[in-house]
C-alpha cells in the first residue's frame, strides 16, 4: 500500500514509508497453533491504542491512485517521547507489567 519510491516534493513520504511500509514485512496471525505442523516464534498477548494529546493532524494519511501516502509533521517524535510512558502504563497496566523493557514491544 505505501511501498514506492521517494518523493523529492514530499520527503516526509519517505519517512512515512520507512515507518509504515508494509511492503517487505508480513505477519501470519492464528490461534491454537497445531503443534504438530506449526512453530510459532512470537505470542501476541496484547495490543493497545492512545490518542495523544495535541497530535490532531501529526500524522496524516490520504489514499490516492498511489497508494496510501502520509504526511508527518516534525514534532511527531517528540510528542511520542512526551507521551511515551503514560501510553506503556496503559497498556501494560491492566495485565499486570510495569517492567517495559523485559517485554518485546514497539510505539507504531
Amino acid at each position: 500500500v505505501t511501498f514506492r519510491g521517494p518523493s523529492d516534493s514530499h520527503l516526509d513520504s519517505l519517512v512515512g514509508q520507512a515507518l509504515f511500509g508494509d511492503g517487505a514485512a508480513a505477519v501470519i496471525g492464528g490461534s491454537d497453533p497445531d503443534l504438530s505442523g506449526e512453530r510459532p516464534l512470537f505470542q501476541l498477548i496484547s495490543a493497545a491504542q492512545t490518542i495523544l494529546p495535541d497530535s490532531d493532524g501529526a500524522i496524516d494519511g490520504h489514499l490516492r491512485e498511489v497508494g496510501l501516502t502520509f504526511h508527518l509533521l516534525k514534532d511527531v517524535p517528540g510528542l511520542i517521547s512526551k507521551n511515551i510512558q503514560k501510553s506503556l502504563k496503559e497498556a501494560f497496566g491492566p495485565i499486570g507489567i510495569s517492567k517495559w523493557n523485559s517485554l518485546f514491544w514497539i510505539a507504531h
